[in-house]
């Protein structure tokens, strides 16, 4: 009786089929993980941008410098936003709920003014929101700015809009 060898056994199937599910079970939790990584650094960079956006428009605007020991807030409505049209998660960022705090701190003659900011993005038909809440310039040069990024942040903060 002649045989013919030229395909492969069901054991040799079933063992390259046991190693290729091994292979995924390992690749696709990383490939995942990096994917939500990428998504948060996208945050934290907007979040950066939205401060040094409110910098610019508070130093070329005295009218926008909050009084005395104040905070005001500066929406991203108000800021030059045609960079936040993409958002990480391919919703929109709210552009009323994502803002800039100017908080004045200083003696009359010295004014200093720091800034924290608040970016939410509306993920759609119901699945919440996902940012930053109330993080701080310092808060988004740490080691890992990516923790700040949390499901449904916070949107608390002063009412009064700068120069309002």
């Amino acid at each position: 009786m002649n045989l013919n060898n030229k395909g492969f056994t069901l054991i040799e199937l079933l063992a390259a089929m046991v190693i290729l599910a091994a292979i995924m079970a390992i690749a696709v939790p990383n490939i995942i993980g990096i994917l939500n990584n990428s998504k948060a650094d996208a945050y934290v960079e907007d979040a950066k941008k939205m401060i040094s956006l409110a910098e610019y428009k508070v130093r070329a605007n005295p009218n926008l410098r909050p009084v005395s020991t104040e905070s005001c807030r500066i929406p991203l409505r108000e800021l030059d936003n045609s960079e936040f049209k993409n958002a990480p998660n391919n919703g929109k960022y709210n552009l009323d709920n994502s803002f800039v705090v100017v908080t004045r701190s200083g003696s009359v003659d010295k004014k200093i003014y720091a800034y924290s900011v608040t970016i939410v993005e509306d993920l759609g038909e119901g699945k919440g929101t996902r940012g930053i809440s109330n993080a701080s310039y310092t808060m988004l040069y740490q080691d890992k700015p990516t923790s700040l990024v949390k499901n449904n942040p916070s949107t608390s903060g002063p009412t009064k809009i700068c120069g309002s």
